[in-house]
């Protein structure tokens, strides 16, 4: 998960805690809609439990979490959460970057 909130803040623009809280209303919603894959979505959205912090090298992402769905998921089911995540995912990204926009314009600031 913590590479979603990192993508998140990268992308967006915006810090981690509200990269956490738009990934957990984001899973919050697809269990609400989708009661029968609770189990799956609190699985592909797991934290592991930090027991040992270590160094390692960043790495550039191979892949997307989105696209990990489906593997998670089989069958059609997988596919249509897949693509239902992907597009709520993409509307998301759309209203940070016009919130951004505005916020810049607002302030006098850079709109890029």
């Amino acid at each position: 998960m913590q590479e979603l909130i990192t993508r998140l803040t990268e992308k967006a623009g915006i810090s981690a805690g509200q990269a956490s809280i738009a990934i957990d209303t984001i899973k919050d919603f697809v269990k609400e809609k989708f009661p029968m894959l609770s189990g799956a979505v609190d699985n592909l959205f797991s934290v592991a439990p930090e027991t040992v912090t270590v160094k390692e090298e960043v790495k550039p992402a191979t892949g997307n979490i989105l696209d990990k769905i489906s593997d998670v998921i089989p069958g059609e089911t997988g596919q249509k959460t897949e693509d239902f995540v992907k597009n709520v995912a993409e509307k998301a990204e759309d209203v940070f970057d016009s919130a951004k926009e505005k916020l810049g314009g607002l302030f006098g600031g850079d709109k890029k």
